[in-house]
């Protein structure tokens, strides 16, 4: 998953980067709303953290500006606001969910893994796909409840797939979904993965596969 963080304290912009980062997805940051809008405009972002108070326009608008688009990112708002005002404005124009600041961080990884939720075979924070699963929050991968050892990126794009089970998904777009910017590899990381996950399934007896549709991308099925 890639998330975008609006906030312009920059130190705790980068304390919550560091944290998705560290569940294994992708996190970028914008100090403003124009950094923001100039993001959404080279990337899909599969949330949204978003101040309110930010320096060059209110979040409020920002929200409003976005589903005025038809941009169905998830939203989740940040505030330091005492009043429920703005929380109840924020909701009625389209944000999922709301924090207070101070918060914790793992209330907010929480909150991030409720509004990331997809219609797929979901419950609680395991992700399915026939007999695979993965845990969102301890990021651990079991087939047929046996814990499989996969490394952050193979969680992440193995989390990915099953998000997007029957539908075939570029390298491009995995890439994009599960490295921060600035982040370099090697051009050929996603294929290497890919390549030891496929070892994996096949080993553990998964029910699924991903296969590779030449020229394409991949499709989990």
């Amino acid at each position: 998953m890639r998330i975008l963080i609006t906030e312009d304290n920059k130190q705790l912009a980068q304390f919550i980067q560091q944290a998705i980062l560290q569940d294994g997805h992708a996190a970028d940051i914008a100090n403003c709303a124009a950094q923001m809008h100039s993001l959404f405009d080279g990337w899909q972002y599969d949330a949204l953290v978003l101040d309110l108070g930010l320096p060059d326009t209110d979040g409020i608008d920002v929200i409003r500006e976005l589903r005025a688009k038809n941009n169905p990112v998830p939203i989740l708002i940040l505030t330091a606001r005492g009043g429920v005002e703005d929380r109840i404005k924020g909701l009625d124009l389209g944000a999922d969910d709301y924090l207070n600041k101070p918060f914790a961080i793992d209330e907010l990884k929480a909150r991030l893994r409720a509004i990331l939720r997809r219609p797929v075979e979901y419950a609680g924070n395991i992700l399915t796909r026939g007999n695979i699963a993965v845990d969102t929050k301890s990021r651990r991968v079991l087939i047929d409840e046996a814990n499989i050892s996969m490394g952050k990126t193979e969680v992440a794009i193995l989390e990915y797939m099953i998000r997007h089970a029957s539908l075939t998904v570029s390298k491009e777009a995995i890439y994009d979904a599960i490295y921060a910017l600035g982040f370099e590899v090697t051009d050929n990381a996603i294929q290497v993965a890919m390549h030891r996950i496929r070892k994996k399934l096949e080993q553990a007896g998964a029910s699924a596969e991903i296969k590779t549709i030449r020229g394409i991308g991949y499709i989990l099925s």
